[in-house]
């Protein structure tokens, strides 16, 4: 099936990718990547067109949402959520962020990083902030282009390095399991669940 996309950001895509090839899916119309409130502004309008000719998967951060679970985040985006049914829209929050789902792969993010199996988090989405713990753990990773190309330089006024966008991308593609990250993230299983009902 051919799914459309509405994204947070543009990491979210190269892990659309994934989810979408690992449950036998395709990829549509890619939209967003402009940030939480385009996706909040937006959500209700591709709600109300989504159709098994033109299904939709939303994915953004949960902790962007401020709410207290998930299914009140769905609640604020879609207040009209009851009346009509879409059951090809696929709303899905990574709790409590797309770092969550990555992190999840626990065995791929040690190798990648160069850092002990013992230190990735056992459970993920328990993380108050999971970009800030992969970007603390490549600060502590034995492989220079590792830690220049995730954590900040001294001096650099954002959260991550300019290369965190390229280095991430370049582990989704090339390092990242879903079957793997699914057994320790509830939020992932999830969102792959739901994808996967739609070939039923």
């Amino acid at each position: 099936m051919v799914i459309n996309l509405l994204l947070e950001g543009w990491l979210e895509e190269p892990v659309a990718d994934k989810l979408l090839a690992f449950c036998g899916h395709s990829k549509g119309t890619v939209y967003g990547k402009r940030g939480c409130h385009y996706i909040r502004d937006k959500a209700a309008g591709f709600y109300f067109t989504a159709a098994r000719d033109s299904p939709i998967l939303v994915l953004t951060d949960f902790m962007d949402t401020r709410a207290a679970c998930p299914p009140e985040a769905l609640q604020s985006y879609l207040p009209h959520a009851c009346s009509p049914p879409a059951p090809y829209f696929l709303c899905r929050f990574a709790v409590n962020e797309l770092e969550s789902w990555l992190l999840a792969d626990r065995q791929s993010v040690s190798d990648f990083l160069r850092v002990p199996l013992t230190n990735i988090p056992v459970s993920p989405d328990d993380e108050p902030d999971p970009k800030n713990t992969l970007i603390n753990l490549a600060r502590r990773s034995s492989k220079t282009s590792i830690r220049d190309g995730i954590a900040p330089p001294a001096g650099h006024q954002g959260p991550t390095s300019p290369e965190y966008l390229n280095t991430m991308t370049r582990f989704v593609i090339s390092h990242w399991d879903v079957a793997s990250a699914m057994r320790c993230s509830p939020s992932l299983r999830r969102c792959v669940e739901r994808l996967q009902q739609l070939n039923q």
